[in-house]
């Protein structure tokens, strides 16, 4: 009922959008195909998804390939939905995010296990040794093809309550929003608080919370430097990505048309979401913390705001720390929700690349 009620919306909201028309094409069929994206104020909406299929794809194609867009706020649908929406073709692309839908799927953690990647580079080795994997189970399990995956930006600690380091987390109420998150933060003996983004700021002035976790950017853009005076830029997690087509939609299309928007997606959209997640990261840090090298433009449209809040290092000493709790807590929670198949295949490749072993259960 939910699936059939949503098509019935879909079809209003895409209806009248009107697809770009010009002379034909010599190389590619006439295709239209159907989009639903991020949030509609969420970066990855602006900055990505959206200039990339409904401007820079007619424009290639040379309005040969045109797409109906629209952003999952205008569907009133959450995040864990997504995938679902991409199974009954509500539409025939879906973008989300990897982490509102591990619980259909605890492998998408596999690319992101909390506290584990700390840097942009091992990110890119670890996303694309594990892609096979996940390109197997998304086609399997959902009837869905990825055709690309990204990071939104590292996922740091702002504190309203002076810290050091990693031990000064110790018996802090820290904000989470996930499960992996969560029990990042009880793993360094932390006490896990979930409230939603907005309830943030008024919880950190109240002192209902120590600290709170979000991108180094999104915390800077909500103004969360008005109450937070320490940031810890210790990497918890880095929200990767998903872009999706339905199964069946992805081979209805022309040969031609597949490897155009193949290579368009990598060489465009997921080089500009990379390129994104790093300016996010690193300005959002340097913005917060009145680092000269900030660039307030960096994450435009949206402005990021010079702040003076304490950086506090991550010593080689909290690097070790993390990773030897990372082995024997995170991993094993990993390990049990995935199952020992998906451990041993973790482990060939994920775990080679950050050198670490998973407790195959």
């Amino acid at each position: 009922m939910r699936a059939r009620t949503l098509t019935a919306i879909l079809a209003g909201l895409f209806f009248g959008l009107g697809a770009a028309g010009s002379a034909y094409s010599q190389d590619l069929p006439r295709t239209n195909l159907k989009l639903i994206g991020s949030p509609i104020s969420s970066p990855n909406w602006v900055n990505v998804l959206k200039p990339f299929w409904l401007d820079r794809v007619p424009q290639k194609s040379n309005g040969q390939v045109t797409v109906d867009g629209i952003s999952m706020t205008e569907v009133g649908v959450k995040g864990p939905e997504m995938l679902r929406l991409a199974k009954v073709r509500v539409a025939d692309l879906v973008a989300g995010s990897t982490t509102l839908v591990s619980g259909e799927l605890p492998e998408n953690d596999g690319i992101d296990i909390a506290g584990l990647i700390q840097d942009t580079d091992t990110l890119h080795k670890v996303i694309d040794a594990y892609r096979p994997t996940l390109e197997k189970l998304y086609e399997e399990k959902v009837g869905v093809v990825p055709i690309g995956f990204w990071p939104t930006g590292a996922q740091v600690f702002w504190c309203a309550t002076p810290i050091g380091g990693l031990k000064d987390l110790t018996g802090k109420k820290v904000r989470v929003f996930s499960a992996t998150t969560a029990n990042f933060v009880e793993a360094i003996g932390a006490i896990p608080v979930t409230m939603s983004f907005s309830e943030v700021v008024p919880a950190l002035q109240r002192n209902v919370i120590d600290c709170a976790l979000t991108g180094a950017n999104s915390g800077n853009i909500a103004k969360w430097t008005d109450v937070a005076t320490h940031m810890y830029p210790v990497v918890v997690g880095w929200g990767i990505n998903f872009i999706v087509a339905n199964a069946k939609s992805w081979q209805a299309l022309d040969p031609a048309v597949r490897d155009f928007l193949s290579e368009q997606v990598q060489t465009d959209m997921v080089a500009e979401g990379w390129k994104m997640a790093e300016n996010a990261t690193q300005h959002g840090i340097w913005c917060s913390t009145g680092d000269d090298r900030c660039d307030v433009n960096a994450t435009a449209p949206k402005k990021l705001e010079k702040r003076d809040l304490t950086l506090v290092p991550v010593t080689e000493e909290d690097k070790q720390t993390l990773k030897n709790l990372i082995a024997k807590s995170q991993l094993p929670e990993f390990a049990e929700r995935c199952g020992a198949a998906c451990t041993k295949g973790w482990n060939e490749t994920v775990g080679k690349i950050v050198n670490v072993t998973a407790p195959v259960p």
